[in-house]
């Protein structure tokens, strides 16, 4: 072969090389190294394909390139850690960048706070109304008994009492079991940091205790003190005579206004007329009240009449109640 042939091939290689090193820069920083110019937020349903997941990304424009995307994965055997769930893919995310948030599964997280007192009803209704999860599915989960029992580790009839309140970040698409699940744990790290040595209640009938306090008093410090009064008469043998018992017990019977004729209905949760704790929580109680349930004040208050302006007056005697109940009672009419 002559010397400018030689020449001439060459070249042509040359060019060629160029090229496909031209292209494949082109290819790499126009896919593999696109970054989205705005934030972008994209869900991954569960059980999603690769393909699928691809698809999702590229319209949401988090990518460039559905193929690009499943390339990658591929190449870096990523295909089966993908998690589903909602991401937010900031501005300048590449594939690379897109790939690793998606395999760590470090997905939205929304705050939602549940605050002390409710009951599961409540609690249902209130998930529902902020779009975690339905209603139904909630009361479905907390009604599973089994379910509650394997999750507690203890043969309850109802999750009442065990969803502890307090301020949860949850992902999109969490479900009523998942959630369930996480305040029933959360109930128990709480409880088992407290000391409860020093009462002679067993740990249901604590949480009891602690729910009855939590609805009768939204003030702190007078969690011990409405303890002592109920610790006080359950040892003197008195029924504990509990407005928010009664209303628990009437359930969807109760139309905002306790009359005389309710506290003689026979019910299980009727503190007017059974003797000792009711069969279980009506609320789901804090840790403060958790902390009053084994922890009274130390006084010999027996009574107790709301002044009106969400505290109490407390008394040892039944004349100094009957005077204080008169002269609260009056005002509030006035």
């Amino acid at each position: 072969m002559s010397r400018p042939i030689t020449k001439y091939l060459l070249a042509i290689c040359l060019v060629a090389a160029l090229v496909v090193v031209g292209v494949g820069v082109y290819v790499y920083s126009d896919y593999f190294l696109y970054s989205s110019p705005e934030d972008v937020t994209v869900e991954i349903p569960k059980g999603a394909s690769l393909n699928e997941i691809a698809g999702a990304l590229e319209e949401s424009g988090a990518i460039k390139s559905a193929k690009a995307f499943v390339g990658y994965v591929v190449v870096h055997n990523a295909e089966r850690s993908l998690k589903a769930g909602e991401y937010e893919l900031k501005a300048g995310s590449g594939i690379g960048d897109v790939v690793d948030k998606i395999v760590k599964g470090e997905v939205v997280l929304r705050e939602i706070t549940i605050p002390e007192g409710l009951t599961v009803p409540q609690t249902a209704e209130l998930l529902d109304e902020k779009g975690v999860v339905t209603k139904e599915a909630f009361l479905k989960a907390a009604g599973d008994r089994e379910f509650i029992r394997a999750k507690l580790g203890r043969p309850v009839d109802s999750v009442e009492g065990y969803l502890y309140p307090d301020t949860y970040k949850v992902e999109k698409g969490i479900t009523a079991k998942e959630l369930v699940a996480r305040m029933i744990a959360r109930h128990r790290e709480v409880f088992r940091a407290i000391d409860h040595s020093g009462v002679d209640l067993s740990s249901h009938e604590i949480v009891t205790l602690a729910s009855i306090i939590e609805k009768e008093t939204a003030v702190a410090e007078e969690r011990p003190i409405i303890s002592a009064v109920l610790h006080n008469r359950l040892k003197l043998g008195m029924r504990l005579e509990c407005d928010p018992t009664v209303i628990y017990g009437m359930g969807e019977d109760f139309h905002g206004n306790l009359r005389k004729k309710d506290l003689q209905l026979e019910s299980p949760y009727n503190t007017y007329v059974i003797y000792g704790l009711p069969p279980g929580p009506i609320s789901n109680p804090g840790k403060g009240s958790l902390e009053a349930a084994v922890n009274p004040a130390p006084v010999d208050y027996l009574y107790f009449v709301s002044r009106g302006d969400g505290t109490h007056k407390f008394s040892s005697r039944y004349r100094e109640h009957l005077r204080a109940v008169r002269k609260y009672q009056k005002r509030r009419r006035r």
